[in-house]
């Protein structure tokens, strides 16, 4: 029931990997302290568009009707959303990404047809339960479960799931070319606390162990220790790796093991195990394969957005009460 909608807001999704890795490798490294702008009842700035209170609140009520978990209606979430939907916007613009009518209404009627069945199918699940029971077979009428379930009729679901759609087409376009038009890598690692101890494994991989076997056994760091040292594939500046551990990772040659890496809580060694060179082709000439690539994932998205946002190419600023400051605090 809930696909098309978890693509609705695209929002910020549930990059586990990023997050673990960034707070025990001490992703909070110092930066200069950005100039504030924001007044009260402005929640963010991306570029020169800002974000008001009653937007905020207006996306996290909408939210709190099309889902039911609860991660996916949390205030961040409904931020992060219309973050991500504005350097969306400002990217499709720079690069000249625009959605054709006839690609619009293709993408509408997919997700249409998908939801019709999904209808059909909890309709068919209803009527079921209720001759088990004894009673008559009576189905849901679409105003009648739309109303019930998301309290909107059915031109207001047909307007979101249209707008879902248009998100989605630039979502694709833009994450996909910032993907094939960006460096990559593989990336390997593992941490630990002790200085002495990551030493030791560090002579034990030169010696000729294998980097996952020893990763398995040995790192401090839970992604690493269950996957066997994988981090996964890495962008310039997404998010992934905190500063100091990103900075020697980009200096590896394929195959290449760093030396140790000190971070605010421990220490690190990181692996390159693949890299992939950029297509710097203009977007003209990738639209096709931007389109025909699978959506991008929550995580792919996340990664966008940080690279994006550390690239500087927009100013971003954030003044959430509760998170940045207090209510009525300068």
């Amino acid at each position: 029931m809930r696909n098309w909608i978890i693509r609705v807001a695209a929002c910020a999704a549930i990059a586990v990997s990023a997050a673990t890795l960034g707070f025990v490798a001490g992703a909070q490294d110092s930066k200069p302290e950005p100039v504030k702008t924001l007044k009260h009842n402005q929640v963010a700035r991306v570029g020169e568009r800002v974000i008001s209170a009653e937007e905020f609140i207006q996306r996290l009520l909408e939210r709190e009707r099309l889902y039911t978990d609860p991660d996916l209606r949390s205030a961040k979430w409904a931020l992060d959303s219309l973050v991500m939907e504005e350097l969306i916007n400002l990217e499709a613009s720079r690069i000249g990404a625009t959605i054709k009518a006839r690609e619009l209404d293709e993408e509408f009627g997919r997700r249409k047809t998908a939801w019709e069945a999904e209808f059909k199918a909890i309709n068919d699940a209803v009527m079921e339960q209720q001759r088990k029971n004894g009673a008559e077979p009576k189905p849901y009428s679409r105003e009648e479960f739309l109303r019930l379930k998301y309290n909107m009729t059915p031109a207001e679901f047909d307007d979101n799931m249209r707008r879902a759609a248009n998100t989605a087409l630039l979502r694709r376009m833009v994450v996909n070319y910032w993907k094939f038009s960006t460096i990559s890598a593989d990336a390997m690692g593992i941490y630990m606390r002790n200085r002495n101890q990551l030493e030791d494994v560090l002579a034990r991989i030169k010696n000729g162990e294998k980097f996952g076997l020893v990763a398995r056994q040995c790192s401090e760091e839970m992604q690493t220790r269950q996957n066997m040292g994988v981090i996964g594939t890495v962008y310039p500046k997404d998010g992934t790796l905190s500063n100091d551990v990103e900075e020697a990772f980009w200096k590896l040659k394929k195959d290449e093991v760093s030396e140790i890496i000190a971070v605010d809580f421990g220490f690190w060694i990181v692996k390159k195990t693949g890299e992939y060179p950029a297509n710097e082709a203009p977007f003209f000439d990738q639209r096709p394969s931007c389109l025909d690539a699978p959506d991008p994932t929550d995580s792919l998205y996340m990664k966008w957005k940080n690279s994006t946002l550390a690239g500087e190419r927009y100013t971003f600023e954030r003044r959430m009460p509760g998170w940045d400051c207090q209510a009525g605090q300068d």
